[in-house]
């Protein structure tokens, strides 16, 4: 068994700890966490490979949504083992595109353990997801593209 963190990131802690057989797949990771958080099961979701800074890496989907059968790498087809194997693994897991839920899912140690369970308890979800805001890193090159366009365009110009 390993020891898996989930967090939700918000202003309010809700934090738990699961204990899960590594070899299970994704999908099951995922629907550990809707019975833990007790989340709608109706719900698309997505976990995200992260690098040590938490930006976005390959998704992982619960579902095949590209055009192509087999060419997305889905939850049923990734085992646990194989994103969160040491104490730098971490993923983002999006639950709910319409609200955007998002949980940092990260690696905390192997267990000796035999049985899945929740270790660790901590907050109740919020009756809405956190509203994020997602900022520019690089503000320059932001204000560059306004420098290319000189129409001044102004919406409250023109009549309807």
């Amino acid at each position: 068994m390993i020891k898996i963190r989930i967090t939700l990131e918000s202003k309010e802690d809700v934090i738990r700890e699961i204990l899960v057989n590594p070899e299970n797949n994704l999908e099951y990771l995922h629907q550990s966490i809707i019975k833990n958080l007790k989340l709608d099961k109706f719900e698309m979701a997505s976990f995200y490979i992260t690098d040590s800074n938490l930006d976005l890496g390959e998704e992982i989907p619960l579902f095949d949504t590209s055009e192509k059968d087999g060419d997305v790498i889905t939850m049923k087809n990734m085992p646990i083992s194989s994103v969160l194997y040491s104490k730098d693994s971490k993923l983002i897991y999006i639950y709910d595109f319409m609200n955007m839920w998002r949980f940092f899912v990260e690696y905390l140690e192997s267990s000796e353990e035999i049985t899945e369970k929740c270790t660790r308890k901590l907050g109740e979800l919020p009756e809405e997801a956190p509203d994020l805001k997602f900022e520019v890193e690089c503000q320059e090159e932001v204000e560059s593209y306004e420098d290319m366009f000189e129409d001044s365009f102004d919406v409250n110009e023109y009549e309807y």
